[in-house]
């Protein structure tokens, strides 16, 4: 139950050539807040346990032969003191519990010569002890398997007494029964616990390994090779990049190398800036990152407005050819956004275009110029209420005529002009959602506890405790 606890934190959270795009690290302190947590529900597990019936025969002089039988064995109560639980460096996960009583109940039955009969049994196990490591690597999908590598079980002591019918020849030879039944159980409990195990292992084929965000973008974060395991950690290394699910195309950028650093929570998650950017060159493969802006798309406060008269300034020509007609702009992006990720600071880099039209009273379009954008945001982000939140700024918008149909003018006034729109129109609303914040993903089961958020030279990274609430 500890291993399967882990695997849920592992989850959530999880490559290019041979560095992550995403990378996780779950530290000691996660498997210590296990360990109560992992009790629980194997109380829940041991509650409901049945072990398999036993039979076979043995001969007592001067009796001869008795066949027996012990079947419907369930546990009733059982104490279950603190394992100890720890990384098995680049092996797996070591646990180990001692010193657990088990109190079963269940049925005999018995036939020696021509007498046959049946009644219960109580059995306490004392002093029961089992070590496991458990392995921990990875499949040629990139999905987490676990596999019971070595593992040790032994039962201290234990006493039988039986209730009914012929009991009393099985309470006078107690001691030759329960030489059997502790030999039993101790060939028996670790191909249980490996059998456990191994029924992990449907679940985690279950495991998703990649996440369609919109119609339009995957994000597959498999694991690129086994878990790294140390002394105190266990490391897992994603693939985490994004494609355009119609335009597939491999990413043009390596991964960065990165490392995760904060031991002080449960765990840590990173993101690497190429895995980001891996986003916008999905969504320009996609071919979606483009928008047709018209005169009632822009706020009523701007001055500006998408008709030939409001470019007079900028274009003599225009209202010239085409007086007091509206105008509609084609915007889409020319390259992939870049994003860039430095200490405390998050820098996007936008290169579009756009392709202007003047509307004739017939609604035909007519293409007059077409201008090379080229825009850089900063931004701030933070950890607030479980959100992400944030602000951004403007860094620079510079304007280049690309073509036109109007002759040649200049583009500063204008640049000028779409720089101070942005400032007062566009990022006040942006920043105002920032403010309202983005809640972090979660589950019923699962909650993230003080979270903080780092923006690093090259990656970005999330550390926080965990709740698990089944």
């Amino acid at each position: 139950m500890w291993v399967y606890l882990i695997t849920l934190l592992a989850i959530p959270h999880h490559a290019l050539g041979a560095n992550p795009g995403l990378e996780s690290v779950i530290t000691q302190k996660a498997l210590e807040y296990a360990k109560p947590v992992g009790a629980s529900l194997a109380q829940e597990k041991l509650g409901g346990l049945t072990i398999p019936d036993m039979t076979g025969s043995i001969s007592i002089s001067p009796f001869g032969k008795v066949d027996y039988s012990v079947s419907g064995m369930h546990v009733v109560n059982f104490n279950l003191p603190e394992p100890v639980v720890g990384f098995a460096e680049e092996a797996g996960i070591k646990i180990g519990i001692s010193g657990m009583n088990v109190a079963i109940n269940g049925n005999w039955r018995d036939h020696y010569q021509l007498i046959r009969d049946s009644g219960s049994f109580d059995l306490a196990v004392y002093e029961l002890a089992v070590s496991v490591l458990v392995g921990v690597g990875s499949d040629s999908t990139g999905r987490l398997t676990l596999s019971s590598t070595n593992c040790d079980a032994s039962v201290g002591d234990l006493e039988v007494t039986f209730h009914g019918g012929t009991s009393w020849l099985y309470n006078i030879f107690k001691k030759i029964i329960q030489g059997l039944v502790h030999e039993q159980l101790n060939s028996k409990l670790c191909p249980m616990i490996s059998e456990y195990i191994d029924g992990l292992e449907p679940l985690l084929q279950k495991i998703n390994v990649s996440y369609q965000y919109d119609p339009y973008v995957v994000f597959e974060f498999p694991l690129i090779h086994p878990p790294a395991i140390g002394a105190s950690n266990m490391e897992f290394d994603c693939k985490g990049e994004f494609y355009s699910v119609e335009h597939r195309g491999e990413f043009p950028f390596t991964p960065e190398q990165f490392q995760l650093h904060d031991q002080n929570r449960m765990v840590s998650v990173g993101l690497s800036q190429s895995s980001a950017n891996s986003a916008g060159f999905a969504y320009h493969s996609a071919g979606v990152l483009r928008i047709r802006l018209t005169d009632s798309m822009i706020p009523k406060v701007s001055p500006i407005r998408l008709n030939t008269t409001s470019f007079e300034s900028f274009i003599p020509e225009l209202p010239k050819r085409y007086p007091g007609m509206l105008m509609l702009v084609d915007l889409f992006t020319s390259h992939q956004p870049l994003i860039t990720f430095q200490p405390d600071n998050v820098t996007a880099q936008a290169f579009g275009a756009a392709k202007v039209y003047v509307i004739l009273p017939n609604a035909t379009l007519v293409p007059v110029f077409v201008l090379d954008i080229c825009a850089s945001f900063s931004a701030k982000l933070f950890m607030s209420d479980l959100k992400l939140t944030g602000f951004m700024t403007l860094n620079n918008v510079s304007l280049n005529l690309a073509s036109s149909e109007l002759g040649p003018f200049q583009t500063k006034s204008m640049e000028n002009v779409i720089r101070a729109g942005i400032r007062l129109a566009v990022l006040p609303e942006v920043n105002a959602k920032l403010k309202r914040g983005i809640p972090l993903p979660a589950t019923p089961e699962v909650s993230l506890v003080n979270p903080v958020l780092k923006v690093n030279q090259g990656f970005v990274m999330l550390a926080t405790d965990v709740s698990y609430s089944p």
